[in-house]
């Protein structure tokens, strides 16, 4: 199963990442050390499920958030 090839997998990851989209444009300059760092932690969250869905993909991801 991967992004590219299952609709099913690709929906569920795409909820993910919508999610971590609107937690990351939720955040501004007024946020907190903390608020930012619950951002960061539900990502690597988010990662770990996508990674379950379709490591490949999640590899990607991981790629561009080092």
């Amino acid at each position: 199963m991967t992004y590219h090839d299952n609709q099913g997998v690709r929906e569920e990851i795409d909820r993910y990442l919508r999610r971590n989209a609107s937690r990351q444009a939720n955040l501004g300059k007024s946020s907190t050390k903390e608020e930012r760092m619950e951002a960061d932690r539900a990502w690597e969250s988010d990662l770990l499920e996508i990674e379950k869905l379709d490591p490949e993909f999640a590899k990607l991801l991981h790629a561009q958030t080092d």
